[in-house]
């Protein structure tokens, strides 16, 4: 027993001697962004059968705002320390969105914290010209303007469908443990877990989370991923599945799997993804979205098409779908600073004479938004 103290001892003195920080250690960090656009509807189908386009402006204003709090050192043995914290620029019901510490070296990277599972961290998908305006956006940050009720399709604030996504969430940034492997001639592969359907992980005094409360707990993701060169083509690819437990008594486990592909040649850059969320609501109630895109740039100016079909499985004889093609284009008027604007052609198929959710409209609708804005990251 004394050498098993005496062992605990050294250990303890190494890791406190190899593992101090040099100079004066973690230093907080500023970063974030601020996004904001304005944009008009016009649609020819506001009748009686589209109610939620009727009670609404055809013209609106957004913002998206993250400031975040950043620190990290490199310890004397080579260890990279640090934590970030991202606060939301408006109160809407969640004002520390993702929050999260890591390490990471030559053995990779460790995260522990409110943040992405592997499968939407490593997700490639089509090239988007505006940083504004996207038309399948894997980090919920672009802004969109059409009025279909798919906008009122949600899934406890999980999934929120105003717009067609290839990656789309099984549990919305719960507390998890996320390792992902160093590149290796371009390949790289990640894996998370997470205990339970919840954010902000805390102290609670001793006990753990109440299990079988509802939600996509016990949810395990696994991705691949790469990003090279093939002669003078970039080549990007990724592979990604998430599986949980749907611990509502009677439902189907959720589950989801993305793929995605991209080339990059000189000026051009062409790419899209697939994406499938099992049970999503309900017992062999899936959704399945598709997308693809490209973009030229040229000196400030960059320019973009892209394409996006959902498809929409609400009940066993309601399958609504979405078809969106979007023009955009953005201005780099300096680093981190963009002006963008985008046109974006809406084509809803409603699926019958059923509202698809409450407030939702009952007929197709078809809309055609313009759309200004701008962009600046600090």
């Amino acid at each position: 027993m004394k050498k098993f103290y005496l062992a605990l001892v050294a250990l303890a003195v190494f890791a406190a001697g190899s593992a101090q920080a040099a100079d004066q250690g973690v230093k907080l960090g500023l970063g974030g962004y601020y996004k904001a656009g304005f944009g008009v509807i016009a649609s020819d189908d506001d009748d009686a059968g589209n109610a939620q386009a009727q009670g609404l402006r055809n013209h609106s204003l957004k913002q998206d705002v993250e400031v975040w709090f950043t620190g990290e050192t490199t310890l004397d043995n080579g260890l990279t320390v640090g934590a970030r914290v991202e606060l939301e620029g408006q109160t809407n019901g969640d004002q520390i969105d993702e929050t999260w510490m890591y390490m990471k070296g030559s053995f990779g990277e460790l995260r522990v914290g409110d943040e992405d599972d592997a499968r939407r961290l490593k997700a490639v998908v089509g090239p988007m010209a505006s940083k504004v305006f996207g038309h399948a956006d894997p980090d919920d940050t672009m802004l969109s303007f059409s009025n279909s009720s798919l906008a009122f399709l949600s899934d406890g604030g999980v999934n929120t469908f105003g717009e067609n996504n290839t990656v789309m969430k099984v549990e919305n940034d719960s507390t998890k443990l996320i390792y992902m492997t160093p590149s290796f001639n371009g390949f790289s592969l990640a894996v998370s877990y997470a205990p339970d359907a919840s954010q902000d992980g805390q102290n609670r005094g001793g006990l753990t989370q109440a299990d079988n409360i509802g939600g996509n707990s016990e949810a395990w993701s696994v991705a691949g991923a790469y990003d090279g060169k093939w002669d003078s083509t970039k080549v990007m690819a990724s592979l990604g599945y998430t599986t949980s437990n749907n611990e509502v008594a009677g439902a189907d486990d959720v589950s989801a799997w993305h793929a995605g592909l991209g080339f990059g040649f000189g000026a051009f850059m062409v790419g899209g993804s697939y994406g499938h969320l099992n049970n999503e609501f309900g017992n062999d109630l899936d959704v399945k979205v598709w997308e693809l895109s490209g973009t030229y740039t040229t000196g400030p100016y960059t320019l973009g098409l892209g394409w996006s079909h959902g498809n929409y499985e609400v009940t066993a004889t309601q399958e609504p779908e979405l078809d969106t093609v979007a023009v955009s284009g953005s201005y780099a008027m300096g680093p981190g600073i963009t002006l963008d604007a985008a046109v974006a052609f809406n084509q809803y198929d409603n699926d019958g004479t059923a509202a698809i959710a409450a407030g939702a409209g009952t007929d197709d609708y078809d809309s055609t938004s313009v759309m200004v804005g701008s962009s600046i990251k600090f």
